[in-house]
């Protein structure tokens, strides 16, 4: 299933999929201590309303399941702090990585101003 949160784009520069960021800085703004919530790998980051649950949440190449069986983690966030669930198919070093190459995107540019833990530690 492909979760139709907002609108689909494909990022081709970073190779990687943004979907459900639209509006998403305005959003934060507005309601800064509404949460959020998204499902992330190398292929892309899929962001939608805390409502929802992280499993339930699928896109082509990223899913999150319970009992780390998925391919991508998982994070709660508002607009001050982006909490990423641990994996254990995904060291600090791996999360590092992946975090840089979403902050290189225009779009989800409210990563740059947010505590980004990993395992309880800033990252």
């Amino acid at each position: 299933m492909i979760a139709n949160v907002h609108h689909r784009q494909s990022i081709v520069d970073l190779g990687m999929q943004i979907i459900g960021a639209t509006h998403l800085d305005a959003a934060l703004k507005a309601k800064p201590f509404c949460q959020h919530k998204a499902v992330f790998n190398e292929t892309g980051i899929l962001i939608f309303p805390a409502s929802a649950q992280h499993a339930t949440m699928k896109a082509d190449g990223i899913s999150y399941e319970d009992d780390y069986q998925g391919n991508a983690l998982a994070a709660v966030f508002d607009a001050h702090k982006f909490e990423i669930r641990w994996h254990r198919e995904f060291s600090n070093e791996r999360v590092g990585i992946l975090l840089k190459k979403l902050r290189e995107n225009p779009e989800l540019s409210f990563l740059n101003a947010q505590l980004v833990t990993y395992q309880g530690k800033t990252i």
